[in-house]
């Protein structure tokens, strides 16, 4: 026997969360049902922590994505100046090696930390 449906509760809400909530439940059936399945969905524990990697994935990305921005364009300019330089012979090798070099490097450190930081992520939401 299939139990009845006889309790109801209230929710207050903000005009413009009323109109997006009914849009959101405008798939189903009606709105009870659409919240019966948003509470179904969100208790299962594989679905949650998924929507908590999302989450942690969105801000990963919203944090680095300006520092990225920032180092490729710093590492380009240099680039493009240090082939001027040689290109016209006033570029010694002293200077690659000991200027160019290490922030070369400090870059790839900088850019393979992000990546770290992504793969743990990624491997988290148990994907390859």
């Amino acid at each position: 026997m299939k139990e009845q449906r006889n309790k109801y509760i209230k929710v207050r809400m903000t005009p413009e969360e009323v109109r997006a909530f009914k849009e959101k439940s405008a798939d189903y059936k009606t709105v009870s049902h659409y919240v019966r399945k948003a509470l179904e969905e969100y208790s299962n524990v594989s679905v949650r922590r998924q929507l908590e990697l999302m989450q942690e994935l969105g801000s990963f990305y919203r944090r680095y994505q300006g520092e990225l921005s920032h180092i490729g364009g710093n590492l380009n300019q240099v680039v493009k100046r240090a082939n001027e330089l040689a290109v016209a012979g006033l570029l010694p090798p002293s200077y690659i090696r000991e200027v160019l070099m290490p922030v070369i490097r400090d870059t790839q450190n900088i850019v393979n930390g992000i990546k770290r930081g992504l793969d743990i992520l990624t491997q988290r939401t148990g994907k390859p």
